[in-house]
């Protein structure tokens, strides 16, 4: 059975007639689909049959327990919890559980397991379900909340001649006003007023308090509203209410994308993504305060955002998982920078919302990936003053985009010279003298071949070998631990042996942990501190023998990683390697079928490759 017939049947099984108008209202199909819906189900429906008389349809039933079989070889997980989820939301009298056991052919002990998936998603959604003795249970939420849990149900029905006839009022409408918006807007303004209609078919309505209503009706997508509830009126039948009006009035405010068109940035939406950007640096020593393009998206998209955070309408996220999955750096530092929103405007901005930050932190960390850190380079030559100062022009001209300073100096100048600025040394004579950064040796007059030589040796100084943040002594496999907190305890008394640690590093790592689990897959988790409090950064790697629930998953990965104190550019690289190891599963599975430092070694090269 799929879900019309579902929804048909049940509907049949709860009423002795019930006409052909009335059950296509019911199931938000139409006539004509209920006819076929019907021919299809008495097709295959054994032990009963749904027969048409007078006064409308009936079902039949001519064998209980093969009726009974045939339900319960129908039923799965996703139809009961939509069934239950329907039966509450539609009821405003108490439900008993027997009689729901009866609806659903379950047992008691089936049914509760069904209730408590339930609840939980209620709560989540701010709703309760009430129990009272001798009563039964019913919903203890307000309309706006529980339109709110429909509208995150995946598998809930949609009429869909209904909803395109929604979206065509709702495009004609906004064609009419000065309001733009995205596609996916579109179909999410669009989701909402179908369930308003369905709502309100139902004589389930919003109520807005007064002096909430009195600022909405100030804002000039009231007017926009107010015409689409008019049109929906006429058109389908929709009861007309001012608390409508108002609730589909705080959907269009943080969804108009013209408001992201004006030229003027308030100051305070400036100064907050400053400090939005510090916190990021803070806590990352990730540089993107310079980034000017940032700078202006994210103030833009903090301008509707506001409105979502006043009425408390945040958006929807299509891309949530992939982003978690996939963008683990830019979500990461979106998570760091977004507690700073919640203070400051006194929100909480759910994971839709952060992931919509990430996106924009990506663009720019996807840009620094080529970016060019210049070097402080040192030329040694012996050929003379003459040919020094040719060498030097040579590099000035082919080498620009790689040369912060640019120093020469002869064989005996050397000598004595403080090689603490520089990052490397080009000669064209072998050196005695013991110097511990990269030393490259290049003819005095240089050629086509010399050219290609030093662009491919600067290219391999702005590579950091990654290596040196995963020692080897942190280095564990065929661990064992019995939860998530022993792991991260016994890890850190590893780490202390070698680093110094703050007393309170430990509870930053839970402290991070409650946060937001850091759990990527099935495979690793990468548990770090809430800010950066150690002199040095550092991972620690842990392959376990067996698998360990961390939150959701089982993991077989733990990288517990402390990020240094202070500002570096080279973490850059950090990061972007981090990055793509969380994002590969075939790296990690490589890993753990071969648990060794030397390993490790290997996929970090083919990390840095890609």
């Amino acid at each position: 059975m799929d879900k019309n017939q579902k929804n048909l049947l049940i509907e049949l099984m709860n009423h002795e007639t019930l006409s052909g108008k009335d059950l296509a209202s019911r199931i938000q199909m139409s006539t004509r689909s209920v006819r076929t819906i019907i021919k299809n189900i008495n097709e295959n429906i054994i032990g009963a049959r749904i027969e048409s008389g007078s006064f409308g349809y009936q079902l039949h039933i001519e064998d209980s327990e093969l009726f009974l079989s045939y339900l319960q070889g129908n039923q799965d997980d996703t139809s009961r919890f939509l069934y239950l989820f329907n039966r509450f939301i539609d009821n405003q009298n108490y439900l008993k559980i027997d009689d729901l056991c009866d609806e659903l052919y379950l047992s008691r002990t089936q049914l509760k397991q069904e209730l408590k998936k339930l609840r939980q998603y209620f709560v989540e959604h701010g709703i309760m379900i009430e129990t009272k003795a001798h009563y039964g249970m019913r919903l203890d939420g307000n309309e706006i909340n529980i339109r709110k849990a429909i509208g995150h149900l995946q598998d809930y029905p949609i009429d869909k001649s209904i909803f395109e006839q929604i979206k065509k009022i709702l495009i004609s409408s906004i064609a009419n006003y000065d309001f733009v918006v995205t596609d996916d807007n579109l179909e999410n303004i669009s989701h909402y007023l179908y369930i308003a209609y369905i709502r309100t078919s139902k004589h389930h309505f919003v109520s807005i308090d007064e002096a909430w209503m009195k600022e909405i009706k100030e804002e000039k997508e009231w007017l926009l509203a107010s015409s689409m509830m008019i049109l929906m009126s006429h058109i389908l039948n929709m009861e007309y209410q001012e608390g409508e009006v108002a609730y589909l009035t705080m959907h269009l405010c943080g969804k108009n994308s013209q408001q992201t068109s004006q030229l003027y940035i308030d100051q305070e939406i400036y100064n907050v993504v400053n400090e939005f950007l510090k916190v990021i640096e803070k806590s990352s020593g990730i540089l993107l305060s310079t980034d000017l393009n940032l700078q202006v998206s994210l103030s833009l998209h903090m301008i509707p955002l506001l409105k979502r955070i006043q009425y408390q309408m945040y958006m929807d996220n299509p891309l949530l998982l992939d982003i978690k999955k996939r963008l683990i750096v830019a979500y990461e530092l979106a998570v760091k920078g977004c507690e700073l929103i919640n203070k400051h405007y006194h929100c909480q901005l759910p994971d839709d919302e952060i992931a919509y930050f990430a996106l924009h932190i990506n663009l720019s960390l996807e840009q620094k990936k080529n970016h060019i850190y210049k070097k402080n380079i040192l030329l040694v030559c012996s050929s003379g003053v003459g040919s020094a100062r040719l060498l030097e022009y040579f590099f000035k001209e082919h080498f620009r985009d790689y040369i912060d300073i640019l120093d020469v100096c002869s064989l005996l100048e050397l000598e004595n010279h403080n090689m603490e600025p520089y990052d490397c040394i080009f000669t064209t004579v072998p050196l005695s003298r013991q110097i511990s950064i990269p030393i490259f040796m290049i003819h005095s007059l240089m050629g086509y071949e010399d050219t290609l030589k030093i662009s491919h040796q600067l290219k391999q100084l702005n590579q950091i070998p990654i290596m040196q943040y995963f020692p080897k002594q942190l280095f564990f496999a065929d661990q064992q631990f019995s939860s998530k907190e022993e792991a991260i305890h016994q890890i850190i008394k590893q780490c202390h042996q070698y680093y110094q640690l703050p007393d309170s590093f430990e509870s930053l790592v839970l402290e991070r942990e409650q946060l937001a689990t850091t759990e990527f897959n099935d495979f690793v988790a990468f548990p770090h501190s809430h800010r950066p409090v150690t002199s040095q950064t550092f991972v620690s790697v842990t392959i376990l023998k067996k698998p360990l629930l961390w939150k959701n998953h089982h993991i077989r990965i733990i990288l517990l990683s402390s990020i240094e104190n202070k500002m570096i550019k080279e973490l850059d690289h950090f990061y972007q390697a981090i990055s793509t190891f969380l994002s590969q599963q075939t790296l990690q599975w490589e890993l753990i079928q071969n648990p060794t430092y030397e390993q490790l070694q290997e996929i970090m090269k083919k990390v840095q490759k890609q």
